[in-house]
């Protein structure tokens, strides 16, 4: 494999270098195993992740329900193994594959220090969470992991996180977002005992909690807390939520967490938000923030962007990411085209795959229209086939229709400048480990940041996070490398075309 304020967002758009590069363009697909066999089923959620360790991204889809059928249907949560060039196999019948219970996506981080990287499976219809510990080379275990597993709820996502800053993973589980409101579980891990933390602000009230997203917002070295809560019990009939629009949470350490105010998406009535993607929009120097809206499949919605003030603070803006019905669960944010640039995968239910090319200034001039018209679920971000180029998979939670394939879209873009991808290991050799940011600079001035996330979006978790973009005319200056605990290397003129590891 591939060895604000306005004066602000001016400075740095006068810095960058113009790319002009060809628009995206994806081969689409189902996925298919190599015998030929199309995977049919309702996937509530996509994870990709190194599995086994060989080094490429593998898939795992978690099974969700079929409600028209009157009872749970006969299929399971999988594992599917790539060979480096984006084909796939069936993993072994044992520990996570095959499990067979209503389950919403899935995060992945190193919990318990040994290199690879484990999962916890968030369950839906009040079953127990699941927590599968990775014994290398993709064997896995299903694993007591203290109250995180003794818990039963209606959970539709979860994601790994030092919340507490002492070097660990802690665990928050997002509420029953398709289901009566509930609040978030948050569990603190106490040297590998995880243990519930009740009448927290993160317990976020009785609420629908959709994405939740851990990440430094506000530039301060910790991670804040984003969750999208939508009006569906609203919608359905049933009381109304404790919170209807997102509500970000400020990380002031010691397990101090507040409720930020005034931001530009709390309103309940404009924002009742599922999804999320955060990503550096307009090359600022933060992370900017897209909502995927919740409707009733009778109102025309329109997706949000909110631009990062470089503190926190996120401003609507006039964005216009075109109209769709009903749920939008299928958000990413990724530089498909390789201009420098963050572009907007939004798949809505039942609604076309829509790219939004971005400018690099906040805005998204262009769209690819891809008429593959399934019950979008979810959706994650990735180099699957190994050649520098950022490929897409989205689920199905197709009910009342047999199932619905996972759609694989390969890009297949016209290489527009070279790439780099640097894969950081932390100080057990886990891979990129949630918190660690890059910042890529150019000699021409362009900068581009990522941060690592063990949850990406609504059930959905991408990876390749630090694969980057060089547009063309432009050679690497540094590469910044910032550790989840606050140390800082850099990397001069670091190689391009290739994939470089940085160790703790």
């Amino acid at each position: 494999m591939r060895g604000c304020a306005i004066g602000l967002l001016a400075l740095w758009a006068g810095a960058a270098v113009a790319a002009t590069c060809p628009a995206p363009s994806f081969e689409t697909a189902d996925l298919r195993l190599d015998d030929g066999t199309v995977e049919r089923g309702w996937p509530g959620g996509i994870s990709l992740v190194d599995a086994d360790g060989d080094g490429d991204v593998d898939v795992f889809a978690t099974q969700g329900y079929d409600t028209s059928l009157g009872r749970l249907a006969a299929n399971v949560s999988r594992l599917y193994l790539n060979d480096g060039r984006g084909r796939f196999s069936a993993a072994p019948v044992s520990g996570i594959n095959m499990v067979a219970r209503p389950a919403s996506g899935s995060s992945w981080a190193d919990v318990d220090g040994d290199g690879d990287l484990d999962a916890f499976v968030p369950t839906q219809l009040r079953r127990a969470d699941l927590y599968y510990r990775n014994l290398g080379e993709g064997r896995f275990v299903a694993d007591d992991l203290g109250s995180a597993t003794a818990t039963k709820g209606s959970n539709f996502s979860s994601t790994w996180a030092d919340l507490d800053g002492d070097g660990d993973m802690d665990l928050l589980v997002g509420g029953p977002a398709l289901e009566p409101a509930e609040p978030m579980l948050v569990f603190r891990n106490d040297e590998g005992r995880f243990v519930e933390v009740k009448d927290h602000p993160l317990n976020n009230g009785a609420s629908n909690g959709g994405s939740v997203v851990a990440a430094d917002f506000d530039n301060d070295g910790d991670s804040d807390v984003l969750v999208a809560n939508s009006d569906l019990s609203r919608r359905s009939g049933l009381p109304p939520a404790a919170v209807e629009h997102p509500l970000l949470y400020r990380n002031d350490g010691g397990w101090t967490f507040v409720a930020t105010q005034g931001q530009g998406f709390a309103s309940a009535a404009a924002f009742p938000a599922l999804s999320t993607a955060s990503g550096d929009v307009d090359n600022d120097g933060d992370l900017d923030l897209v909502l995927g809206m919740v409707g009733d499949s009778k109102t025309d919605l329109r997706d949000r962007l909110l631009l990062n003030d470089g503190r926190g603070g996120f401003v609507a803006t006039p964005a216009d990411f075109g109209e769709h019905r009903g749920m939008q669960a299928a958000l990413a944010l990724a530089d498909f085209n390789g201009d420098g640039h963050l572009d907007l995968l939004a798949a809505a239910y039942d609604e076309p795959i829509d790219i939004h090319v971005g400018d690099g200034r906040g805005g998204f001039p262009t769209k690819l229209r891809i008429d593959r018209r399934h019950s979008h679920s979810s959706a994650a971000v990735a180099d699957l086939d190994g050649d520098g180029r950022l490929d897409i998979v989205i689920g199905s939670w197709a009910e009342g229709t047999g199932g619905q394939p996972i759609s694989l879209l390969m890009n297949r873009t016209p290489r527009c400048g070279s790439w780099i991808e640097i894969e950081l290991r932390g100080t057990n050799g886990g891979l990129n480990p949630p918190g660690s940011r890059v910042t890529l600079v150019t000699q021409g001035g362009t900068r581009q940041l990522r941060e690592a996330s063990a949850q990406t979006g609504f059930r959905s978790l991408g990876a390749n996070f630090f694969l980057f973009a060089v547009p063309p005319g432009e050679r690497l200056a540094k590469a910044i490398v910032r550790w989840p605990d606050g140390q800082v290397r850099e990397i001069a003129a670091p190689p391009v075309n290739r994939r470089l590891t940085v160790r703790r």
